[in-house]
């Protein structure tokens, strides 16, 4: 995992993730992608996305058609 302040950070993403498709969401302080396609995942799945990571929660909207899920890197 990478730790910095919050500038370091911000640069971080900008370097590495903006280009492939992330969202950084400043005001929670995380990172996501959204994917238009079914994905279907369990907790404890690992999955490669700019590494080995580790599907750790999961939520299911059926109101709204949404999948969300928490990954952490291995």
């Amino acid at each position: 995992m990478i730790k910095g302040t919050l500038p370091v950070m911000y640069k971080y993403y900008e370097d590495n993730y903006k280009k492939n498709g992330f969202i950084l969401n400043k005001q929670e302080e995380n990172v996501y992608k959204e994917f238009d396609k079914e994905i279907q995942l369990n907790e404890g799945d690992r999955v490669y996305l700019q590494g080995f990571r580790i599907v750790y929660w999961k939520f299911v909207d059926l109101d709204n058609d949404l999948i969300i899920y928490s990954l952490k890197e291995e």
